[in-house]
């Protein structure tokens, strides 16, 4: 049999520890709660901000990113076989320099772009940046930020401007595009060309 002496040494023990364990044992479930409380407002705070239908995320290079940085290449090199594959057939193109409508439709844009190419050659764009943005509205936009360089064939002058090109999505198709760049370069071009088509040929 256990002595009085010892049991009672046992009985202190035990009155010493248990209530520390207790205590560690509140504290841990405090420090949960309270983690689990912040994890649970931070998410509300994420979901009340995504409820705006124009906020939304963006990524980088993505499939639809890199499809418009290849047909930016493309155009480049006078090479529209990107446009029936790429552009939907109510497809629209704007610019800075005009409210209404530049062109439209596939054959519609295809002119327009040949048109340009009659005033301007070695035409390329810088790397830039080529951002998809996907707004909770369901809307898609894909966005190259960058510089176009070109030499005008009526001038013979070579500038590089800064650019701006919006596509917007439907699908895997685009839909509309924004060019945001100093139209008056290519207003400028398009004034010299009847007098370059008037000068007398050189020999």
């Amino acid at each position: 049999m256990e002595s009085k002496t010892h049991f009672k040494n046992r009985v202190f023990i035990l009155t010493k520890v248990q209530p520390i364990k207790i205590m560690k044992k509140i504290i841990l479930t405090i420090l949960v709660s309270a983690s689990l409380l912040s994890c649970k407002d931070a998410a509300d705070s994420s979901k009340s901000a995504d409820q705006n239908p124009l906020s939304g995320t963006f990524t980088e290079r993505d499939d639809k990113a890199k499809t418009m940085y290849n047909n930016l290449t493309l155009f480049a090199k006078a090479d529209f076989s990107y446009v029936k594959e790429t552009l939907s057939p109510e497809f629209t193109i704007k610019n800075s320099g005009d409210t209404a409508v530049a062109a439209k439709g596939h054959e519609g844009v295809i002119a327009y772009w040949q048109q340009l190419h009659t005033l301007f050659k070695d035409i390329s764009f810088s790397e830039g940046r080529v951002h998809t943005f996907y707004l909770n509205n369901g809307e898609v936009y894909s966005a190259y930020f960058g510089e176009i360089t070109s030499t005008g064939k009526m001038t013979n002058k070579t500038f590089t401007s800064p650019i701006q090109i919006w596509d917007k999505w439907e699908g895997n198709k685009i839909t509309s595009q924004m060019d945001m760049l100093d139209m008056k370069k290519i207003f400028d071009e398009a004034a010299a060309a009847p007098a370059a088509s008037a000068a007398p040929a050189t020999k």
